[in-house]
């Protein structure tokens, strides 16, 4: 069992990120993901959700897009930093979650936070980053985690999918700034 992970890391080892798909959806935004998403949809509250998903041998990584339009929800900076608080909360509120850190992620047109969290999932634990992007009357939430025991390569993983995500959307050009 032992030799059949250590093959299983060294072939993550071997794949270049290069390999990654570039991945555009209809909800404004492009990102690379480690394979092909499952994609699924949600309505939450009268909020419709799209969500984006997939795993490779060491991460699960997801996307989730909420679109505010048919809401009369408020996107003024208060209103998003309210929501953000909420959405924090309700990330952090499943029973083994522990927060590590809190990040504002510096932009000049988007209001974006970073979680980084650990969860306790069977006898495994597992850290899991999550950036939420506010973008017009959208809310994106995009994650990547993997078990501890394989930190190195999620953090390499995670530069790579947090730095690929750009907006084709050009309708929601409505920014907030942090």
């Amino acid at each position: 069992m032992g030799i059949l992970k250590v093959f299983l890391v060294a072939l993550c080892l071997v794949v270049p990120d290069g390999t990654w798909l570039r991945v555009n959806v209809p909800e404004g935004i492009s990102f690379l993901f480690p394979n092909t998403p499952q994609k699924r949809t949600e309505d939450v509250n009268g909020i419709p959700s799209v969500i984006y998903q997939t795993k490779d041998l060491v991460c699960v990584a997801g996307i989730v897009c909420s679109d505010l339009s048919a809401s009369e929800i408020p996107t003024d900076s208060l209103a998003m930093r309210q929501i953000y608080e909420m959405m924090k909360a309700a990330t952090l509120g499943m029973e083994t979650a522990v927060l590590k850190q809190e990040t504002a992620v510096p932009d000049d047109s988007l209001f974006i936070r970073e979680l980084e969290y650990t969860l306790a999932q069977g006898k495994y634990e597992m850290t899991y980053y999550r950036r939420f992007i506010f973008k017009g009357r959208r809310i994106y939430q995009a994650s990547i985690g993997a078990q501890n025991r394989y930190i190195d390569l999620l953090q390499k993983k995670r530069e790579t999918f947090f730095n690929s995500i750009s907006f084709t959307d050009e309708e929601n050009s409505n920014h907030l700034n942090p």
